[in-house]
């Protein structure tokens, strides 16, 4: 069931939601920033657009379900994310770990209260926490993790930009959902 007023791409019986587009689309060019500039200083203002966009009903998972659930959805999201960012205690998480697609943003909020990931990545990661669903937050955690690899193969070391690999997870995403439209 598709959402009121979304945007959709019918390719081989697989249909790719306006949050697929939006996440590519961006994914894309932030990879492009964050492989030249280290950083991507518009990360809030797509974590902004991907709650509004999760909010508006056009989420796959959360169509035919209450706005109240999906209001609660992303204020999980959002509460994981500022427990990352602000530093809030530690027993405050508890609560957030009942909502499997928040046990990512929080092991990222975790790396970033350790100084080992950037708070871009965490921005980026809590956007598409809010918009895609499980299996496509697996895909973009195997995606960062191939691309480190690949890096660490090539001989780079320190911080690496993590953003090309979610976008290499998001596209393993959509094109699992093209080719197999039966799983998603």
């Amino acid at each position: 069931m598709v959402a009121k007023g979304a945007t959709t791409l019918v390719a081989k019986n697989a249909t790719i939601m306006t949050n697929e587009i939006f996440s590519l689309a961006s994914l894309g060019i932030f990879s492009l920033a964050d492989l030249r500039y280290r950083t991507v200083p518009a990360a809030k203002i797509f974590f902004l657009g991907s709650v509004l966009l999760a909010l508006r009903g056009s989420n796959p998972v959360t169509t035919s379900v209450s706005n109240a659930l999906n209001l609660l959805t992303v204020g999980i999201i959002v509460l994981a994310l500022a427990w990352g960012i602000l530093r809030w205690p530690g027993w405050t998480a508890w609560p957030l770990l009942l909502y499997p697609p928040a046990w990512i943003v929080l092991l990222t909020g975790f790396g970033v209260r350790q100084g080992v990931i950037g708070k871009s990545d965490l921005w980026v990661l809590g956007s598409l926490a809010c918009l895609l669903p499980w299996p496509a937050l697996i895909l973009v955690v195997l995606g960062v993790e191939s691309w480190r690899r690949w890096l660490r193969w090539r001989g780079k070391s320190g911080m690496l930009p993590a953003i090309p690999g979610m976008f290499l997870g998001v596209a393993a995403y959509v094109l699992l959902k093209i080719i197999f439209p039966a799983l998603f």
